[in-house]
């Protein structure tokens, strides 16, 4: 008898120490696992928002213009080749909002130059000439002067929008940002005249020796809402470019899928 209430409590011994090791194990998968799932809600490319909260907005645009641009680094000898995305989701909401995000920016694909997302400083949306920033416009500027904002760009809600910086409460919301891809080569202004008798603006990426293979990009980013009701309202958008259409035409158009 006594025997038996020593292997018992042998057995109730090792079961308690196995239960000690394993629950902290089974708790780290919990939270791993959990983590993981987050991280795939958070990327995932199928965002949707409920029935009654995508009622709540409708996209009135989802168009990309591309430009491509150069800025004069050293007078007449060193101008530096960018290309420019100016991205146009405007939203139409008739429910109050309290605040306007964009987030999750990702860029793919390119294979030179770095990228800068940039959105506009407190400018008055009503001037009449800006640079290629959206910045009042004060003679030629410089590669420096493309900042990067980082991949989550907040606006302030203000009744109606008069500043690059802001969003209206109500009605349409456009914010005005755009995705750069800077310095993607060089060339020398002085050389190609004197080769040549003649620039042509629409070959500024041709100049500076960028292929198409290299700027065949893809974008992606999430417009956040949130109303006055604390509802969210979240939307993934993104687009290819087709390098050759850049290289060749300077700027062309593409719609945003969502």
């Amino acid at each position: 008898m006594e025997k038996n209430k020593k292997l018992l409590l042998i057995i109730i011994g090792i079961i308690l120490s196995l239960c000690i090791l394993i629950l902290p194990i089974i708790f780290l998968i919990r939270l791993t696992t959990s983590e993981v799932r987050n991280i795939v809600s958070d990327n995932s490319k199928t965002i949707t928002n409920t029935e009654e909260i995508e009622k709540k907005v409708e996209v009135s645009q989802n168009i990309a213009w591309i430009s491509a641009f150069s800025t004069e680094e050293v007078k007449d000898t060193k101008e530096l080749a960018h290309v420019k995305i100016w991205v146009n989701a405007n939203l139409f909401h008739m429910d109050a909002i309290t605040s306007y995000t964009i987030k999750n920016i990702k860029v793919e694909g390119y294979k030179k130059g770095k990228v800068a997302i940039v959105k506009p400083g407190h400018i008055s949306n009503a001037l009449t000439m800006y640079d290629y920033v959206w910045g009042p416009y004060e003679g030629e500027m410089k590669s420096a002067e493309i900042k990067d904002s980082g991949r989550t760009i907040s606006f302030d809600v203000v009744e109606i929008a008069h500043y690059y910086d802001e969003v209206s409460k109500v009605g349409t919301s456009m914010p005005t940002w755009g995705i750069f891809l800077k310095e993607l080569g060089e060339y020398n202004y002085r050389k190609i005249m004197d080769n040549s008798g003649l620039f042509d603006s629409e070959k500024v990426l041709e100049y500076a020796g960028v292929e198409p293979n290299d700027i065949n990009i893809s974008f992606s980013f999430d417009v956040e809402m949130v109303f006055e009701d604390g509802t969210k309202w979240v939307k993934r958008f993104s687009a290819e470019l087709d390098g050759a259409k850049i290289v060749e035409n300077k700027s062309y158009m593409v719609d945003l899928s969502y």
